[in-house]
């Protein structure tokens, strides 16, 4: 199969349609949900660990000390969830690097989705923990009295425009890492089959491989930033 436009692997097409359709991204959403199912148990029991064992002690401990610096010791209870969401946005995002896939969270619809999802969840749990009170959170210590019918109505709009942000952001940076990527192996294909010698492109397949690398290491870091904003949402309501 070949890719003509960067913009292809966006495209989102039926793969089952039955009872209940299926489409690309629901399939690789699937497989994501999938590995997050068994990947705690992919690991030996054995007193020294494998590589795969390491690999996912560290995320744990990555997540759950996240989880206390954050949000609290107290809050332990909500480290499933930050643990569910950390997962979930990182093995889609790695997913999206195999050849001819395509990832969940370049769909802006699902990213804003699971933002504003958290958002609503937040809220409910902080108005069942504080009542009308909860208003306070979005009145800054120290407003003048006459300011107060103004602060909060903006309080509130930033918090909204934090959570939009929150997801527009994940999606934003995938997408126009993976089109620079296409690109700039449509390029270097496209050389090759007009018969530059292999020599002259060491350096610019060096130069993807290194941008391959960053992607990866992008892939982690909006996983970390989207459940450490995640965290503080929770901190600020909760």
């Amino acid at each position: 199969m070949l890719i003509f436009s960067p913009m292809e692997q966006y495209e989102i097409y039926t793969i089952l349609n039955t009872n209940i359709s299926i489409n690309n991204i629901n399939f690789y959403l699937l497989i994501v949900l999938f590995i997050c199912l068994i990947f705690p148990f992919l690991h030996n029991s054995k007193l020294i660990p494998n590589w795969w064992g390491v690999f996912n002690e560290s995320l744990y401990s990555t997540v759950l000390s996240m989880v206390i610096n954050y949000i609290g010791p107290k809050m332990i209870i909500y480290f499933p969830l930050i643990y569910t969401i950390f997962h979930l946005i990182l093995f889609s995002n790695l997913i999206g690097m195999i050849p001819y896939s395509s990832t969940p969270t370049v769909e802006i619809v699902m990213t804003l989705t699971l933002a504003f999802t958290i958002l609503i969840g937040v809220l409910i749990m902080g108005f069942f923990s504080h009542k009308l009170y909860l208003f306070a959170a979005f009145l800054p210590a120290g407003t003048p009295i006459g300011l107060i019918f103004l602060m909060v109505p903006l309080e509130i709009l930033a918090y909204l425009t934090r959570t939009l942000s929150l997801g527009l952001r994940l999606a934003v940076n995938l997408i126009t890492g993976h089109i620079l990527a296409k690109v700039l192996i449509g390029f270097i294909w496209g050389a090759y089959i007009n018969n530059i010698s292999l020599l002259f492109l060491s350096a610019p397949l060096f130069l993807v491989a290194l941008f391959l690398s960053l992607e990866l290491l992008i892939a982690y870091l909006q996983a970390y930033i989207f459940t450490f904003i995640t965290c503080i949402t929770i901190r600020d309501i909760v």
